[in-house]
């Protein structure tokens, strides 16, 4: 493995040591203007040489991200009802420049480790853990709101909306000191025009808005799209009676608090008033559609298809559950969801004489053995899909065609 970043920092030790002006201790950071400038040149080298020297791999998936990102971004805008796309200020900044995103990470590390607070040895292995760390999350909400954008516009946008939610950020009233979550009942803000959409959020806030809501020209009606699912604080007063709600806390008892929710959810309706609402304290909306998103290798060989079908069980979304892959997934993961052929009875188990009205002959379509899903049409009912999308979003269009092919559903 390369040393560049040590000898790097060996530089900038060496112009510490040679411009005593230069005060960092336990206790105070004095740089003169004078120096400072070389100072943080040098400084930010280390940084960038301690990336380039463990993550070169992890560097170029960055990178090939951030230039898809900034394709879908103009791919977005261009639809016309939008002008602006915003996503979290770190996120954003490694979207930009994967190096520039992470290395603001090292900043401190790299201050305790002139301080001497921090050995080579510990500086390198505490940072090698944070990076992974970072990296892993910046990446995953990079290609979240990658595929989101790409869903947004298959369906041809031509009116957005937006709802504002309050959030310890912007509220006092929210957060710590606030009374005990879901104790207060309060009306979700009504719904307005913006040519704006955010995929920014708060751990803690009063309800679960959608990071976009949209008039589709494509399904003739809206959809609303929703990412980074969080729990909400407060009860709404003025939920939708024309939505089927679940409860939440009856979800958690049947299937745990620990990853309830899914990557993202679709949402469709008539009318606006039924979309601005994802969830409150104490009910989620039955989704349509909801998606994995498997932006690495290996997720297969990790956790299978256990969440989806876990997802699957607790949402029940009316149309079923896709995964999206960025890597080509096992032909495993295909064959697990593919329609399997009934089981012939054993040869010396005494059965009852098949009815030769619906006996199945071998040639049926419908039992024939399939190796990839792709292949087979979608069952009745919720049914799981995996769709490998890579950067391409119009892959992502079999999801908009379920939309499509079920525009009518009972309960919207």
């Amino acid at each position: 493995m390369a040393n560049t970043w040590q000898d790097s920092f060996a530089q900038l030790q060496g112009f510490i040591k040679d411009n005593p002006s230069i005060d960092i201790s336990d206790t105070c950071i004095a740089i003169p203007g004078d120096v400072r400038p070389e100072f943080y040149r040098l400084f930010d080298i280390v940084r960038t040489d301690f990336l380039k020297d463990n993550f070169p791999s992890s560097l170029e998936k960055g990178y090939e991200l951030s230039k898809e990102f900034a394709r879908i971004y103009k791919e977005a805008i261009a639809t016309g009802d939008i002008e602006a796309i915003s996503v979290r200020a770190a996120v954003n900044w490694f979207l930009q420049d994967p190096i520039n995103g992470l290395m603001r990470s090292l900043f401190d590390p790299v201050f305790d480790l002139i301080r001497g607070k921090l050995t080579e040895q510990a500086f390198s292995k505490n940072s090698l853990r944070l990076i992974d760390e970072t990296n892993d999350d910046y990446f995953r909400h990079g290609y979240e709101c990658w595929v989101a954008l790409g869903l947004r516009t298959l369906m041809q946008p031509d009116k957005n909306y937006h709802v504002s939610c309050r959030d310890f950020h912007t509220d006092s009233e929210v957060g710590e000191g606030s009374p005990t979550p879901g104790m207060r009942e309060e009306p979700v803000d009504e719904i307005t025009e913006s040519k704006k959409i955010t995929f920014e959020g708060s751990s803690i806030t009063t309800f679960i808005v959608p990071r976009t809501l949209f008039h589709t020209k494509r399904l003739g009606r809206y959809a609303s799209i929703h990412t980074d699912f969080t729990e909400a604080h407060w009860r709404a007063r003025n939920k939708s009676e024309n939505v089927e709600w679940l409860e939440i806390n009856s979800l958690i008892k049947e299937f745990g608090r620990a990853r309830l929710w899914p990557d993202l959810l679709v949402y469709t309706a008539d009318d606006t008033e039924m979309l601005h609402l994802v969830a409150d304290f104490a009910w989620v909306a039955r989704p349509d559609i909801i998606v994995e998103i498997e932006e690495e290798d290996g997720w297969y060989e990790k956790g299978g298809l256990e969440n989806a079908r876990r997802h699957i069980a607790a949402l029940q979304p009316r149309l079923g559950c896709f995964i999206v892959c960025r890597t080509a997934p096992p032909a495993e993961a295909y064959d697990e969801i593919a329609p399997k052929p009934p089981v012939a009875p054993s040869a010396s188990t005494e059965q009852t004489p098949p009815d030769p009205n619906s006996a199945v002959t071998d040639d049926d379509p419908m039992v024939t053995p399939q190796t990839n899903s792709e292949l087979a049409p979608p069952p009745a009912g919720p049914f799981l899909r995996i769709i490998y999308v890579g950067y391409d979003f119009k892959k992502l269009d079999p999801i908009v065609e379920a939309l499509e092919t079920n525009k009518a559903t009972p309960d919207r």
